[in-house]
């Protein structure tokens, strides 16, 4: 049978203006809320723009005074085990699965200016009108308390989104009626940066090439780890794939145990590289992550 794929359709359009109210459907226009929509700006909202009687495109709009590095209306993973992929798979499936968003990154918005909106999908008033929407959206942008977080936003509504929609007031509380609105600001939350994701895919090429899909899986959940807890330095993401090998090597011939084991194998590689000091901070988490790719590529050994 034939698959058919579509090209997702890339568009944006300038100078968007806050109109300063909101038209959203009957489930979520709650009055007390209303109220807050004329006094608050938002700094990110959902614009609707008419293609014709029946159906609608979906804006992202950048409402602050800030461009965007990117903005991805999809959701950007952690790990492969979250884009649920397998360790000692060497289907394609799971190659594309490793790969995380092979597949959507023609939604990929770069240097998405102020005031600007990016189209991210589109709603038809008889097909869409009693069906559940849901959009995912992130974006790198600064929180209440910190210089840097990455934005995850959940819209979910019952039929269509018609006029504005704010996804974020600017004094980064979340409208009531969102989903979530979570700002990620620590490395144990917050995904692999999509603007890798080419750099990333160039390192399982080449991993693949050196060692097989296998392990070259294995090495590259292992450098997804570095590079998202920046242990040692942050270093580009195709720079770290040198110690994530040699990590890869040492748990195999230690067999550790436990994180403790494993905090001591990382440290060591990274003190044989760059001097003592580096990954000295090294977190918990980020040995643990270690540890439990290590030890589901050692069953998946086992089962062979």
């Amino acid at each position: 049978m034939t698959k058919l794929t579509y090209q997702f359709e890339q568009k944006r359009i300038d100078s968007f203006k806050w109109s300063g109210g909101s038209k959203l459907s009957g489930i979520t226009a709650l009055a007390n809320d209303e109220k807050g929509r004329i006094r608050k700006q938002p700094l990110f909202y959902l614009e609707t723009v008419s293609i014709d009687s029946y159906e609608d495109d979906i804006y992202f709009v950048n409402n602050t005074d800030e461009t965007l590095r990117w903005v991805a209306p999809f959701k950007p993973y952690r790990n492969i085990e979250e884009a649920r992929a397998t360790l000692g798979d060497v289907s394609d499936e799971n190659l594309n699965k490793v790969k995380l968003y092979s597949d959507d990154m023609d939604r990929l918005y770069t240097n998405v200016l102020p005031n600007q909106g990016v189209r991210i999908g589109s709603t038809h008033i008889m097909y869409d009108s009693d069906a559940m929407m849901q959009w995912w959206i992130h974006l790198p942008y600064k929180g209440l308390d910190t210089h840097y977080a990455i934005w995850r936003f959940n819209v979910v509504e019952k039929g269509v989104i018609s006029g504005t929609y704010p996804l974020l007031w600017e004094d980064f509380s979340k409208p009531s009626h969102m989903v979530s609105a979570d700002c990620l600001f620590e490395r144990a939350d917050m995904p692999i940066e999509v603007s890798v994701y080419e750099e990333r895919c160039e390192v399982l090429e080449s991993l693949i090439g050196l060692y097989g899909v296998s392990n070259a899986i294995f090495v590259l959940a292992i450098n997804d780890v570095l590079y998202r807890y920046c242990v040692g330095w942050s270093a580009p993401y195709s720079e770290s794939d040198i110690q994530a090998k040699e990590i890869a090597i040492k748990l195999e011939a230690l067999k550790p145990k436990d994180t403790e084991a494993v905090k001591n194998i990382i440290q060591a590689v990274y003190y044989f590289w760059f001097g003592k000091g580096f990954a000295k901070n090294i977190s918990m988490q980020a040995c643990g992550e270690i540890l439990s790719f290590y030890q589901a590529q050692i069953a998946n050994q086992s089962a062979l």
